[in-house]
C-alpha cells in the first residue's frame, strides 16, 4: 500500500475494522471502512477475507479540489492485475449503507483511475443511485461492478461472518450492518436517526434492534453528526406540517422550494403541503429528475406518498405559477443548481420576483453560509420573499429542517436497544462531534474508543477490543480537467436522458492522510477516447453473484 509507514498483521481470529477515511479531523465525509474477517478453521489453518463498507466523497478542502477521496491504491485491484497494489487479496465485496455522497460517491473515481471495483451489495434505491452516479461520469458499461439488490434482513456470508442488512431512519434504503463471526460481533449504524414518519423506505424496527442486542453485540461503529444536539427533534410529519402553513400564506404567489436533490422524504412533505393547497407538485432540475426516476426504478412510491403527482417543469410551464409549487436545488447554494441560476437570472432558469415565495427547507452547513447568505441576498433583490430553515422558527412556522442523523435522545435509545458489551467507536463527526458522543456512551456505563486519526487498526474478538496497530492511508485529490472537459462531445440531440452535459475529466493528486499532496497528478484520468459512452437506464446486474445472500422474503 503506497506510503504506509507500517502493515498490521491480523492473523488472531476475529475481527478486524479500519477507518480508510471518514474519521477525520479536517470535516466529515470520505466514508470508507475495511473489515477482516479471520477465523481459525478445523485443520488449525487461518483464513482471511476483507471487505469494505461505503466508498464516498469529501467535498471541497479548501486545496482547490471537486473533492477528495479514500485512496483506491492497495485496496481495489488495477485492471488487468490479480492483486491489489503491494499485494494481499482483494476486497470480496463493497457493502454501501446508503445513497449519499459522502457514502458511495468515489466509486466512479476509482473506475476513472483504472481500479475494478467489486461486487457491490445494496438495497435497490442505493443501487439505482450508483447507477446515476456511473452513467453520468460517463463510466463504460463494461467497467461498472456487478451490483445485487439486498432488502431489510438480508445475510450476505463472507468467509466465517455473516452481514445482516438492518434498516435504519435517514433516507430511501438506509441501512446499518450487523457484522457476526463465532468471535465477534459489530453493529455499524452507518447514518441514522430515529423518525417513524419517513414516508419513504423500510421503517427500522426497535424490536428488531432489542433482539440484535440480546443476541449480542461486541461493538458499535456510531454516526456522531448530531449526538451533541438535545432536546427532540422535529419529526417530518411536523415538518410537513409547518411547509402546509408557508404554502397556504402564498396564496395567490409563485412557491419555489429549494432543497438537496437526494432529500426525496422533504419531497413527499413539498407535495403533501402542495395538494394541501390545492396546488400540484412540479420539479425542476436533472439531479432531481433523476434521483425521482432512480426511487420509481427501485420501486418507491413518492408520488403515492405525497398524494399528488409530480410533473416535470416543461409540463408545468403553462400553468399559473399561483396553482405549481415548483421544487428545485440548490439548499447549499451551488453554483450550478437551480436557485443560485435563478438567483442570477441566468438563461433557461425558473423565474423569481417580487411574487414568489422562495423555501429552503435545509439549514446551511458552515462551508456553505457565505454563498447560501450571497444567494438568499439575491433571490430578496429580485423582490422574493424568502423562508429559510434558520428564519422559519422566528416568523412563526416552526422547524422545516431536521438533520438526517441522530441526535443524544436517539442515540441513547441505540445504545440502551443493542447494550455493546465492549465498547462504542465514535465516527462520523468532528473532534467535538466524537467526543460528545463517545461522552454519552460513558455515561450509559460502555467504554468509548476515541480514534484520533484513520488508519487505526482495531481487533475484536474473545479478548476484548482494542487497536493493534496504526497503518498509515492516504487520499486523493481530484481536480477537474477544464481543457479536456470541452474536448468531450455531447450526445446527439434525441437521445432523450443521455441528451446531457459532457462527463467532466478529473486530474488525480495523491495527498497524505492530512490532505498535505504528496505527488501531483501522478494519476491521470484516461484520455477522452477511451471514455465511451454509459449506457442509459437501470443497469443493475442480478445475476453470478459470488456471495450467498439469505433473504428475508
Amino acid at each position: 500500500m503506497g506510503g504506509e509507514m507500517t502493515h498490521v498483521d491480523r492473523r488472531e481470529a476475529g475481527l478486524y475494522w479500519q477507518s480508510r477515511m471518514g474519521n477525520n479531523a479536517d470535516g466529515i465525509g470520505g466514508n470508507a471502512h475495511r473489515y477482516d474477517v479471520v477465523a481459525e478453521e478445523a485443520d488449525g489453518s487461518i483464513s482471511s477475507r476483507h471487505f469494505l463498507v461505503d466508498y464516498g466523497l469529501k467535498l471541497g478542502g479548501g486545496r482547490g479540489y471537486s473533492c477528495e477521496f479514500p485512496s483506491p491504491e492497495g485496496v481495489f485491484v488495477r485492471r488487468g492485475e490479480s492483486a491489489p497494489d503491494g499485494g494481499g487479496g482483494p476486497p470480496e465485496a463493497l457493502l454501501l449503507t446508503h445513497a449519499h455522497e459522502d457514502h458511495l460517491g468515489a466509486v466512479r473515481h476509482a473506475i476513472d483511475m483504472g481500479y475494478s471495483c467489486p461486487p457491490v451489495y445494496a438495497t435497490a434505491f442505493t443501487a439505482a443511485m450508483l447507477n446515476n452516479s456511473l452513467v453520468k461520469a460517463g463510466i463504460a458499461r463494461d467497467l461498472w461492478p456487478e451490483i445485487h439488490i439486498v432488502r431489510g434482513g438480508d445475510v450476505a456470508e463472507i468467509g466465517s461472518a455473516k452481514v445482516e442488512f438492518v434498516p435504519m431512519d435517514h433516507m430511501p434504503g438506509a441501512t446499518a450492518l450487523r457484522i457476526r463471526t463465532k468471535e465477534a460481533s459489530v453493529f455499524h449504524t452507518g447514518d441514522y436517526k430515529f423518525d417513524e414518519t419517513l414516508a419513504l423506505g423500510e421503517r427500522a424496527d426497535p424490536h428488531r434492534l432489542r433482539a440484535i442486542g440480546a443476541e449480542g453485540v461486541d461493538m458499535v461503529v456510531s454516526d456522531s453528526t448530531s449526538v451533541a444536539t438535545n432536546g427532540a427533534p422535529a419529526s417530518e410529519a411536523e415538518i410537513c406540517r409547518n411547509l402546509t402553513r408557508i404554502v397556504g400564506d402564498s396564496r395567490g404567489r409563485a412557491v419555489v422550494a429549494g432543497i438537496l436533490g437526494s432529500q426525496l422524504d422533504r419531497l413527499v412533505s413539498l407535495g403533501r403541503a402542495a395538494h394541501a393547497n390545492g396546488r400540484v407538485l412540479a420539479v425542476c432540475g436533472r439531479s432531481l429528475a433523476d434521483n425521482v426516476a432512480a426511487a420509481q426504478a427501485a420501486g418507491l412510491d413518492i408520488e403515492g406518498a405525497a398524494g399528488t403527482r409530480i410533473l416535470t417543469s416543461r409540463e408545468a410551464r403553462d400553468l399559473p405559477p399561483e396553482t405549481v409549487l415548483m421544487v428545485t436545488t440548490g439548499a447549499f447554494a451551488q453554483s450550478n443548481a437551480g436557485l443560485m441560476r435563478s438567483a442570477h437570472r441566468q438563461p433557461g432558469a425558473l423565474p423569481i420576483d417580487e411574487n414568489t415565495t422562495v423555501v429552503i427547507p435545509q439549514r446551511a452547513i458552515p462551508s456553505v453560509k457565505t454563498a447560501h447568505a450571497s444567494m438568499v441576498a439575491k433571490l430578496e433583490e429580485r423582490g422574493a420573499k424568502v423562508v429559510t430553515a434558520e428564519r422559519a422558527p422566528e416568523l412563526g412556522y416552526g422547524p422545516i429542517h431536521q438533520s438526517g442523523h441522530a441526535v443524544e435522545r436517539d442515540a441513547k435509545l441505540l445504545y440502551t436497544l443493542l447494550k455493546p458489551r465492549k465498547i462504542v467507536a465514535p465516527i462520523h463527526g468532528d473532534g467535538k462531534q466524537v467526543e460528545a458522543n463517545g461522552r454519552l456512551a460513558r455515561s450509559l456505563g460502555i467504554p468509548s474508543l476515541m480514534l484520533e486519526r484513520n488508519g487505526a487498526v482495531v481487533h475484536i474478538g474473545a479478548s476484548g477490543a482494542s487497536v493493534v496497530g496504526v497503518e498509515e492511508v492516504s487520499r486523493i485529490g481530484a481536480r477537474e480537467s477544464e481543457a479536456v472537459v470541452k474536448q468531450l462531445p455531447r450526445a446527439p440531440r434525441g437521445q432523450g436522458r443521455n441528451n446531457r452535459a459532457p462527463p467532466a475529466v478529473f486530474v488525480y493528486d495523491r495527498l497524505d492522510g492530512s490532505g498535505r499532496i504528496v505527488q501531483h497528478a501522478n494519476l491521470p484520468a484516461p484520455e477522452v477516447s477511451t471514455r465511451p459512452k454509459a449506457p442509459d437506464g437501470p443497469q443493475t446486474v442480478y445475476a453470478g453473484a459470488r456471495l450467498h445472500v439469505q433473504t428475508s422474503r
